[in-house]
């Protein structure tokens, strides 16, 4: 784990904001009590911050009906390579924040005296977008260096198996977001499009002809889900499991998903009001 990050850890009081992929390495919810035993006072998943996404972009479509295109702005390598390649198309990226990002405000809104450290698949938001907003964002751990810290520290998943609990602000349903089309299905947007106004898919060789269409304002689709690796964030690089199958990798995610909806989460559940007055532009 990063030299800097671990000290932060140690000096202060410090957040682990948990990408749900986190489940294609570490078991649930044993991750957590294995975070715990790190360093960090408190864990959360970003499935909160997703929930908040999903209510901005059904928000935001249905003020600008008259808007042609609208395009999922949560992948940094994505909206970099419009931004570079396509910036006629800039004007139709959704102006809000990633489930990160979104996660992070809250979080910092709710606990300003803690560090807030992003532990996920992607070196693309460790590189781009945790180091736009340092205001909110303290570092990012990969979960290949989580599984070294884990290793080096002598901190193993059996145990560690009671029946933790996330720490407050989850929201079961989108915790499928790490799989593509996650956030398409979660946001209820076939009551905004036409199924086949929706395109839902991954990586930049498939991806490219769409947005070559609407550059030239001849594409049939209105709203594009899209991620840049294959499958979405379940094939992130910096997932330690890589010899896992795409299909073996969405199984966990399925599974998870039916495992935790199980649990009763009472006060741990996010609700609307803890993302008042919290800012929702994107920072890339």
């Amino acid at each position: 784990m990063d030299g800097l990050i671990s000290s932060r850890i140690k000096s202060k009081k410090s957040i682990a904001l948990l990408a749900p992929a986190f489940i294609i390495d570490f078991p649930y919810p044993n991750i957590i009590g294995m975070l715990r035993e790190l360093g960090f006072d408190k864990v959360v998943e970003l499935t909160f911050g997703a929930r908040m996404v999903n209510w901005w972009y059904t928000d935001f479509i249905k003020k600008h009906p008259d808007q042609k295109y609208f395009i999922a702005s949560p992948c940094p390598t994505l909206v970099s390579y419009i931004k570079t390649k396509y910036p006629d198309l800039i004007r139709y990226l959704m102006p809000y924040a990633s489930p990160m990002l979104a996660q992070a405000r809250i979080i910092r809104r709710h606990y300003p005296d803690y560090a807030n450290v992003f532990i996920s698949p992607c070196f693309a938001k460790q590189n781009m977008e945790v180091p736009a907003n340092r205001d909110v964002l303290d570092g990012a751990i990969t979960f290949k260096d989580l599984k070294a810290a884990f290793d080096e520290r002598g901190i193993f998943c059996d145990d560690f198996t009671r029946p933790y609990q996330f720490d407050s602000l989850v929201q079961e349903y989108t915790k499928v977001y790490p799989v593509s089309g996650g956030l398409a299905n979660t946001s209820h947007l076939q009551k905004v499009f036409k199924p086949e106004e929706i395109f839902i898919d991954d990586t930049i060789p498939r991806i490219d002809p769409v947005l070559k269409e609407m550059q030239t304002g001849t594409s049939k689709y209105r709203f594009l889900d899209i991620l840049n690796c294959n499958g979405g964030c379940v094939g992130g690089p910096a997932i330690f499991n890589q010899g896992l199958s795409l299909e073996e990798r969405k199984s966990k995610v399925k599974h998870y998903v039916e495992e935790a909806s199980e649990r009763r989460l009472g006060a741990h559940a996010g609700r609307l009001e803890y993302a008042d007055d919290v800012r929702m532009d994107v920072v890339i």
